[in-house]
């Protein structure tokens, strides 16, 4: 009988997974864990210098794989400084295990039975209540004899049915309490065979082929359901027209010729004019959140047949634009059984086909008035440039405001880009953590990451990182002096009192140049196409991080969008996708909106 640590029982389990890396910041609460991590020989840990970064390097490292993220954090500070990261994960449906330490239990609330008491050991906070609604699965572990359950629990529901994040808390005392793996008490997966109704796979394809002008709008479920190469090569076959949310932009490359846009309230007319003139909306791994589907939820493909398959039953049950038909089913499932089913279904070429092609040819984002000053770019010219330099092996991330939308509107992938957005957060600060985590997961492509002069500051600190182990990582900041798309809506909505948006009102931001020079990352700068264009060519022709300021136009507009208007009452009205600022002729509009 070898008896060995709780700690290293955690991280041989690990092992066994195939995890490889896993991102921390020492922590005296979780000192057996991270004694554990140091002693693994397969194992890599990655330093951070906030947690919160931990957490958004181990999500995007779950996306980028895709498999598992790992993240550990001590207790107290070091927890609750994971819960953004946490609640990342949860929206996004990233899997990720957190590993967090705690005071030895008899010194805990949770341990001493106390609950409701603030705080009882050193540092103490009771994790488990604040993130038993952001987690799949998470537990205190009082009983060293049961890390083995807690661990099948908490790796299984992590990478089961829709993924998500998991958390066990772990005292010091149990850290390092010693125990024999073969003894242990062990949880086994519950077999969860999933069928899907050939009535109703075949009821779909009836349905489509009945359609004059049917449409698929694909969401980030297809690539959390690993189903991304199944989905591109179903899509081939049928040649069904299709369009993306913004969170599954590099489902197909750009040029790829079913490919029409993303519908949203900042996404693209072309995908947005597909939904509204679509008789048919086969709706793939979309929670068709308002962001995609307009704020006016019955303008939203008012004429289409709408039929949603998606995983999650509360999803289903939100259910709140009209959907016709419902199918609770894993998204691969759903595609595999499609697929089996219509093994000779293809259809053919029709004027709705050349319709959206012309949508997408003549309504690109960067037609759009995007104007420029002298000594500025605007931002759609820092997109365009990349564009035009992607070989298909990058992975662009891109975070909050912004970035978000503008990188999600515009960006062109190739068939092997991968787009890592902040989905259902957008929160400042996401875009070094996460290219960190992407960067380990895929060691060999170039990360491109896209933030703003705001959001950077948040974990600044993560040039350290990329310093530190030499990632290629092109950093590209966005200098809009400040928080442009507050400054926005405080001018349409506020009458232009402008509060905590710039140096004038509060916010001030250093010279990134010095900035960049005290972390030991080159520096460049890019003030007009001319710049951008020798700036990119240069970092993308060598390895390693480089911090790249792009100075754009101070007031930028996110166009197309669909904007809202406020009614007399003080509440809001929008338009539908399809009615987008700036706003079309009514001639052009009625051409555009293919209808019976």
């Amino acid at each position: 009988m070898t008896k060995i640590r709780v700690a290293d029982y955690i991280v041989r389990r690990l092992e066994e997974l195939g995890t490889s890396h896993a991102f921390m910041l020492s922590g005296g609460g979780m000192m057996h864990l991270q004694d554990a991590l140091a002693r693994s020989k397969t194992m890599h840990y990655v330093c951070c210098h906030h947690e919160q970064s931990c957490a958004y390097a181990a999500e995007a490292y779950a996306r980028q794989l895709p498999g598992l993220g790992v993240a550990f954090a001590t207790g107290g500070p070091g927890g609750a400084n994971l819960v953004t990261g946490i609640v990342q994960a949860w929206v996004d449906s990233s899997p990720v295990v957190f590993l967090v330490g705690q005071a030895k239990r008899s010194e805990t609330i949770r341990g001493t039975g106390l609950m409701g008491l603030r705080q009882y050991g050193t540092f103490e906070v009771d994790m488990i209540s604040i993130v038993q609604s952001i987690t799949k699965y998470s537990a205190f572990v009082d009983d060293p004899a049961m890390i083995g359950v807690h661990l099948d629990r908490a790796l299984g529901q992590a990478l089961a049915g829709r993924p998500g994040p998991t958390l066990l808390e772990v005292p010091l005392d149990v850290q390092g309490a010693l125990i024999d793996p073969a003894t242990l008490a062990r949880e086994a997966a519950p077999a969860t065979p999933v069928t899907v109704p050939d009535a109703e796979v075949r009821q779909v394809i009836e349905w489509l082929q009945r359609a004059r002008r049917p449409l698929i709008l694909a969401g980030h479920g297809v690539r959390v359901s690993g189903a991304a190469e199944l989905f591109r090569s179903l899509c081939a076959r049928l040649n069904i027209p299709v369009a993306t949310t913004q969170l599954a932009t590099d489902l197909l490359p750009y040029d790829h010729p079913l490919f029409v846009g993303h519908p949203g309230v900042k996404g693209d007319r072309a995908g947005g004019f597909a939904v509204q003139s679509a008789d048919t909306l086969l709706v793939i791994g979309c929670s068709l959140h308002s962001m995609t589907t307009g704020y006016e939820l019955p303008l939203f493909a008012p004429t289409a047949m709408k039929i949603q398959v998606d995983p999650d039953p509360l999803i289903l049950r939100r259910e709140h634009v009209g959907v016709t038909h419902q199918l609770q089913a894993p998204v691969d499932a759903f595609l595999r059984a499609l697929d089996a089913a219509a093994p000779s279904v293809s259809f053919p070429e029709s004027p709705w086909h050349a319709h959206c092609r012309q949508l997408k040819s003549t309504l690109s984002v960067f037609d759009e008035p995007h104007p420029t000053t002298a000594g500025a770019l605007n931002y759609y010219d820092v997109i365009a440039a990349l564009n035009a330099h992607l070989q298909g092996g990058e992975t662009i991330v891109a975070d909050a405001g912004s970035a978000y939308y503008i990188v999600g509107q515009a960006i062109r992938p190739k068939a092997r880009t991968r787009v890592i957005l902040a989905g259902g957060l957008a929160q400042m600060g996401y875009t070094t953590g996460a290219a960190i985590g992407a960067a380990f997961a895929a060691p060999d492509r170039t990360i491109i990451g896209v933030t703003g002069d705001g959001s950077f500051q948040m974990n600044v600190h993560d040039l350290a990182v990329m310093h530190h182990h030499r990632l290629n990582i092109k950093l590209v900041v966005v200098n809009n002096g400040g928080y442009v798309c507050i400054r926005n809506t405080q001018h349409a909505y506020f009458g232009g009192l402008l509060s905590g948006v710039d140096e004038q009102t509060g916010v001030s931001f250093p010279d990134l140049e010095q900035l960049a020079s005290a972390y030991g990352v080159p520096y460049a700068r890019a003030c007009s196409n001319a710049e951008l264009e020798a700036a990119l060519t240069g970092a993308l022709s060598t390895r390693g991080p480089l911090l790249l300021e792009a100075k754009v136009v101070r007031e930028q507009e996110i166009l197309p969008s669909v904007q809202s208007q406020r009614r007399p009452d003080g509440t809001m009205a929008s338009k539908p996708l399809h009615e987008m600022y700036p706003f079309l002729p009514d001639e052009r509009t009625a051409e555009l909106l293919m209808r019976d």
